[in-house]
């Protein structure tokens, strides 16, 4: 039996992946959920497609310390050892920057932050071969022509303490949920290679730009009209629109890679939904980046260790 952990597993991405793994039987699955009612939803469909196991265990990534208190019940109930680590959970603020309960910018805290101690607190619990994944973006890329259409303009990494703060500089409140959004997913990229240096021996590490999905939750936070067109026009369209797939094509590779089935070059690689492995766009694999997110998310989290 294998065991896999996977975050944002009740929509979406996510979602599509524990089907999967669901479907192949024999996998015990952890899935944590922020809602306990969607998380027993979860637990009875994906049973009812073989899986040895499903456990949907409470965990709010908006809060540094639901994500210790998960951590710390995990080992003291578990023995199992994880196989793969998904870190797939996710949010983007639509035109009013957020913070969480902790007071740090929202998309940073979810996307990043909280995914770091959840590792962090579960690196003695990874199988001597274990894979840990990131859900990323090409919308970190300032040359991606999807992302630039709907309104990015690639990462802005200046310091992770000013990201934290959701501190960037004088775009405007719209642009700057974008920009956070597209940092947060550099950040995710970052995580995969810098861990893929200087931890090679605890497992190996990817990062994945599922491309565009419309349909999924991402727009949760837009505007009724927004959402509509999202959920029921876009999808419509995905075969046409530069950069998009859907969660039934990305979900397949994902899983591929989370179950080593598909493998990069090096340990730390950068996949796309079509299965490429690419470089990612600066500064990715710059060396004081991973420095300075390295020691700031250690700073922001060194009270729930």
């Amino acid at each position: 039996m294998s065991n896999y952990l996977i975050t944002g597993a009740t929509s979406g991405l996510g979602r599509q992946v524990a089907k999967r793994l669901a479907r192949q039987g024999g996998n015990h699955l952890v899935l944590p959920c922020r809602d306990a009612s969607r998380g027993e939803q979860l637990r009875k469909e994906l049973s009812a497609f073989g899986a040895t196991e499903v456990s949907v265990p409470t965990l709010d990534l908006a809060s540094l310390a639901s994500v210790a208190a998960f951590t710390r019940e995990f080992s003291k109930r578990n023995t199992m050892q994880l196989d793969g680590v998904l870190l797939n959970a996710g949010g983007q603020s639509a035109h009013v920057m957020e913070a969480t309960v902790d007071g740090i910018e929202a998309s940073f805290a979810v996307n990043h932050l909280a995914h770091f101690l959840l590792l962090k607190g579960l690196m003695p619990v990874l199988a001597s071969r274990s894979i840990v994944g990131w859900t990323a973006s090409a919308t970190h890329d300032p040359n991606e022509r999807a992302a630039k259409m709907s309104g990015f303009r690639g990462a802005q990494y200046t310091t992770a303490a000013r990201l934290a703060k959701g501190d960037y500089g004088n775009a405007s409140e719209s642009q700057a949920c974008k920009d956070a959004y597209a940092t947060s997913k550099l950040c995710n990229i970052v995580m995969a290679h810098a861990l893929a240096n200087t931890q090679p021996e605890l497992a190996s590490f990817f990062s994945f730009d599922p491309g565009l999905m419309p349909g999924t939750g991402l727009a949760r936070k837009h505007g009724a009209g927004a959402q509509w067109v999202w959920r029921h026009v876009l999808p419509r369209l995905a075969a046409v629109l530069p950069g998009a797939s859907s969660t039934e094509k990305s979900s397949a590779i994902l899983t591929d890679l989370l179950t080593g089935r598909l493998r990069g070059s090096y340990n730390g690689a950068y996949f796309n939904y079509t299965a490429k492995q690419l470089e990612p766009a600066a500064p990715a694999k710059e060396r004081w980046v991973a420095d300075d997110l390295l020691a700031t998310s250690t700073a922001l989290t060194s009270a729930y260790c």
